[in-house]
């Protein structure tokens, strides 16, 4: 897998080593509003990154337009909390418009976007909370965006969504460890089985070496409403002072990595072995492990070469991936902000204080992918998106809530290279169905309804590659050689994914547990995203 890996980054970056990122800043295009906590996410629906700007005298929105210029609004309201720490957003009340989740010192409040987005309703939790990394997510899949703010000092705070604008307070949402030192949440399903997963990356003033509140956790989802925090068990649980993790498929082979920014010890580089395990590879990576005291930690593709790269407060701002779990440092005049692409030219912008930093591209192509749910969330938040293309595959996960402080585009970008091309846009929805786009353009970006293109023709077969028995009772067998370990998804007549597998050393998959009917066996092999129609008995 490792030689391949490094056959497909020679073939995408081959040009784009030799020359470093730049942005220019274009402050001049937009509206000089006070701000904390920079948020890059389309208000008004229209699928353009908009940068909105939070202060006590208000909300100031710079609305991105179709001509690269900007409609400066500001909706003065008395803010009672305004976000010193965090701020996530998301369309929680499901009307069309996205609403803002925001943190400070001692409360969290929901700000709630009207019928037609032109005004907003801020909503004051009671419950005293030294807020740190605020989060949305679909905690309990049931369709609704649901809250998880990190606390500094105790308990952090899940707030179940109740229908409409009803968030409560809700500590069996997601049960963690009652322990301060919460710096960080970010959701992502790291062991690839289909439901969101949460790292907490912690530190705790004060705390020497080995004190338990200063342990990174993960809690792993159960399927069944539950999470088990196994952080020790996977390697992940790093007793260093963390500020914010991410997590990104920096290798492109099919699961999330990790890097972590440390105050001590080292930083870490954590390789996914897909199986769910994590090994730290930061020697050699071309990261300084001794880099220490970074606060923001975050991530994307700014050159759209196809691999994922770091952009961290580090004495190298930007490392750029060169595709094998190595990266190569460069200096920037900025080290955090909001990710978006602010003129719309499919390159990953940067806004930070009233300044507007636009990526001068370079002749790689590029697709984004905004979401539009129906069974699941309306932004699609928790969905998991895919390209598969003549460099294998790549993934993202769409989420509100990343890095330490900032909002990012809620739109999945992927750089591609000088590939022509994309074979296949997957999208795997919260609520299990899937989404198939064959042939998708390329420079442009794609609005998906949910369930408006399912997996409903068995055409994307591999020569060489039979599945038997079929119809089966029990076991699917793979007739190709050296599939073990690949990740299967058995998706049903509706286009949902019912089943996550993997093959197994013997070269089949158990498919016991399945009703009778009839199903797609889903898997990439050989850089293509193949699909096999079976009958179940």
């Amino acid at each position: 897998m490792r030689k391949k890996l490094l056959l497909l980054s020679t073939f995408l970056i081959g040009a784009t080593l030799m020359a470093q990122v730049t942005f220019t800043n274009q402050s001049v295009l937009i509206g000089n509003f006070p701000d904390h906590s920079e948020v890059a996410v389309d208000m008004n629906g229209d699928y353009l990154d908009d940068y909105v700007r939070v202060s006590a005298a208000g909300i100031g929105i710079d609305y991105q337009l179709a001509d690269h210029t900007f409609n400066s609004i500001m909706i003065p309201m008395t803010i009672q909390n305004v976000p010193d720490w965090s701020v996530a957003a998301g369309d929680i009340d499901g009307n069309g418009f996205n609403d803002l989740l925001l943190g400070n010192g001692s409360r969290v409040s929901f700000v709630f976007a009207n019928e037609d987005g032109t005004a907003y309703t801020e909503v004051t939790k009671p419950e005293y909370i030294f807020s740190q990394r605020s989060t949305l997510a679909d905690i309990n899949n049931d369709g609704l965006l649901d809250a998880f703010i990190c606390h500094d000092v105790d308990l952090s705070h899940p707030y179940r969504n109740g229908g409409g604008q009803n968030m409560i307070l809700d500590q069996s949402l997601i049960e963690t460890l009652d322990r301060p030192g919460n710096y960080a949440a970010i959701w992502v399903d790291y062991d690839n089985d289909g439901d969101i997963d949460m790292y907490l990356t912690k530190c705790r003033g004060g705390a020497l070496p080995g004190d338990e509140n200063r342990d990174n956790a993960m809690y792993t989802n159960n399927g069944d409403g539950t999470f088990t925090e196994n952080g020790l068990d996977i390697g992940m649980r790093d007793n260093a002072q963390s500020w914010s993790t991410v997590f990104e498929d920096f290798d492109n082979d099919g699961d999330f990595d990790a890097f972590i920014v440390n105050h001590d010890f080292q930083n870490r580089l954590m390789e996914n072995d897909g199986t769910g395990m994590f090994t730290d590879v930061i020697a050699g990576s071309g990261i300084d492990p001794l880099d220490l005291g970074a606060w923001e930690n975050q991530s994307g593709d700014f050159n759209n070469d196809g691999f994922v790269d770091i952009f961290s407060e580090m004495s190298k701002e930007l490392y750029i991936n060169n595709g094998d779990m190595t990266f190569t440092g460069q200096d920037l005049s900025f080290d955090e902000g909001g990710i978006g692409d602010f003129n719309n030219d499919g390159f990953l912008d940067v806004v930070n204080d009233g300044n507007l930093y636009i990526n001068d591209g370079n002749d790689n192509h590029w697709v984004k992918v905004g979401l539009e749910g129906v069974e699941s969330n309306k932004n699609g938040i928790g969905a998991r998106v895919k390209i598969v293309g003549d460099w294998g595959t790549q993934m993202r996960e769409v989420r509100s809530g990343q890095g330490f402080s900032h909002m990012n585009s809620l739109l999945a970008h992927f750089g591609i290279g000088t590939s022509q091309n994309i074979e296949t846009l997957i999208i795997e929805w919260p609520s299990g169905t899937v989404d198939v786009i064959q042939n998708p353009d390329i420079d442009t970006t794609h609005i998906i309804l949910e369930g408006s293109s399912p997996l409903a023709v068995s055409d994307l077969e591999v020569e060489g590659l039979k599945i038997y028995p079929n119809p089966t009772s029990d076991v699917l067998n793979f007739s190709m050689k050296g599939l073990e370990n690949t990740p299967v998804q058995i998706i049903d007549a509706n286009g949902k994914i019912v089943l996550n597998s993997k093959v197994s050393n013997e070269g089949n998959i158990n498919v016991n547990s399945l009703k009778s009917g009839v199903y797609f066996a889903l898997l990439q092999i050989e850089k293509k995203a193949t699909s096999y129609k079976f009958i179940k008995n």
